[in-house]
């Protein structure tokens, strides 16, 4: 009976995800399944045996903390070569991207970020960094230059002194259009922020 009703709590869940009710993760799913084998464990106490449920709970509980872990830390790396990140929902956004050696390209321009404050952290280690924002979002984008340049908006930072530059720039349509903040970390390269 346990065993069913894990598949019709996990149906349940993927119904909600597939609504949009909630923003859902693959914890949710493990959540759902854990909570069932806890109810039948609970009422395994009185009737009947359930002693099985231990082992499944105990697998189930491994894979909720991996997904949970996984979940938290959320971010986009690449290793090395060219790579372009153009997520195409506000669901597929990390809060962190990062690239090790090469080049990257983060394309923020599908993002719908109206009325929506965002922060978002994008590191390059060896290499050149281009983030494109849409054209009506207001954007704060802080650099921070270890070795090498960056050009926020056609405002240059940069050189040997690691210091923290900050430019505003609100886009055509001024003051509006929700709230980008971008964290730039350059460690040796050069970073772009453009519409």
């Amino acid at each position: 009976m346990t065993f069913s009703l894990i598949f019709v709590a996990l149906g349940l869940v993927g119904v909600l995800d597939l609504l949009d009710v909630f923003g859902i993760g693959a914890s949710a799913y493990f959540a759902a399944a854990l909570a069932v084998i806890g109810l039948g464990l609970l009422v395994g106490t009185w009737f009947g045996r359930a002693r099985w449920l231990i082992a499944l709970g105990l697998v189930t509980a491994a894979a909720l903390a991996v997904a949970t872990v996984a979940e938290s830390y959320d971010r986009v790396r690449g290793v090395d070569g060219t790579v372009t990140w153009a997520p195409t929902d506000r669901r597929d956004l990390a809060v962190r991207y990062e690239q090790s050696f090469g080049d990257a390209v983060l394309d923020l321009r599908a993002i719908d970020l109206d009325q929506q404050d965002t922060e978002i952290t994008v590191v390059i280690n060896f290499g050149e960094a281009t983030v494109v924002v849409p054209p009506n979002v207001d954007v704060t984008a802080a650099a921070q230059v270890t070795a090498g340049d960056a050009s926020l908006f056609g405002v240059r930072a940069g050189g040997l002194d690691n210091r923290l530059t900050e430019t505003v720039d609100l886009g055509a349509d001024g003051p509006g259009g929700g709230e980008l903040r971008l964290n730039l970390h350059v460690n040796a390269g050069h970073m772009e922020v453009t519409r």
